[in-house]
């Protein structure tokens, strides 16, 4: 399960990223000429000409908090999302998302991060394609890490607006992904999307599942659940604050699918 099948709020062009191209090997994808996208500027500020901030606005009744620009900061080595009681218009808590203003598609999505740990946090790492800047699709391609079990990862492929599996198949990773960094990959691939953790497959899409072909934008995110969503990730009681961290992320395409 994922709620951002509204996320995209911003209407950017569709323009797809350029990157070295990389060669296909036994079926996957090669690494070695992937294309970092960095968050950072010259001055180690986020860099607004390549990412988009949320602020000032929630993802409906799914979530108790709100969208907020100051939620997201750096400390020069990494990306820090931070969930707070600094909120804003709509909500009293402050929560952040970052996304990446082009659209990419088939290819490795990679990322460095170190995930929150709280009954009812959702720390995101996803690709998604959908209203309103992209007509009415609904593409997505989603690991969630769920703070009330942070020795597991929920995955989900959307396709055409249905999930498949129905629901989010949650897989343990065999370590507290809250209490320090490791890499995670997602590989999008015309007939079948896999999923890395630390290099370690850890599920893949079945022969004629369907697969996501829209090209999507990627996202990070932090976010509290309402009581709507406590049965999928706990009861969210606000007790101070908590930050997730991403070190970086890089995009490889597939040669000639992007």
């Amino acid at each position: 399960m994922n709620l951002f099948r509204t996320y995209v709020k911003p209407a950017f062009h569709a323009v797809v990223l350029s990157g070295a191209l990389a060669a296909l090997f036994s079926g996957s994808i090669s690494v070695t000429q992937a294309k970092e996208l960095p968050f950072f500027s010259a001055n180690s500020r986020i860099d607004e000409n390549r990412w988009y901030i949320a602020d000032g606005w929630t993802n409906g009744d799914n979530q108790s908090c709100e969208w907020r620009r100051d939620a997201l900061s750096t400390d020069n080595k990494a990306l820090l999302l931070t969930l707070s009681d600094r909120g804003g218009k709509v909500r009293p808590i402050g929560c952040p998302a970052i996304q990446y203003k082009k659209v990419t598609g088939f290819g490795r999505y990679e990322a460095r991060m170190r995930t929150a740990a709280g009954s009812g946090l959702n720390t995101a790492f996803f690709t998604y394609a959908g209203p309103p800047n992209q007509g009415p699709v609904h593409d997505e391609i989603d690991m969630e890490f769920i703070g009330t079990h942070p020795d597991t990862v929920d995955l989900t492929v959307w396709t055409n607006g249905k999930p498949s599996p129905a629901q989010a198949l949650r897989v343990p990773l065999g370590y507290d992904a809250s209490k320090s960094f490791h890499k995670y990959a997602i590989e999008w691939l015309p007939d079948a999307v896999r999923f890395y953790a630390d290099g370690k497959l850890i599920h893949e899409t079945k022969k004629g599942d369907p697969i996501p072909s829209h090209p999507s934008y990627l996202y990070f995110s932090l976010w509290s659940g309402s009581k709507v969503e406590d049965e999928w990730m706990g009861h969210f009681t606000y007790t101070g604050p908590v930050t997730a961290e991403v070190a970086w992320t890089k995009y490889t395409p597939l040669p000639g699918k992007v």
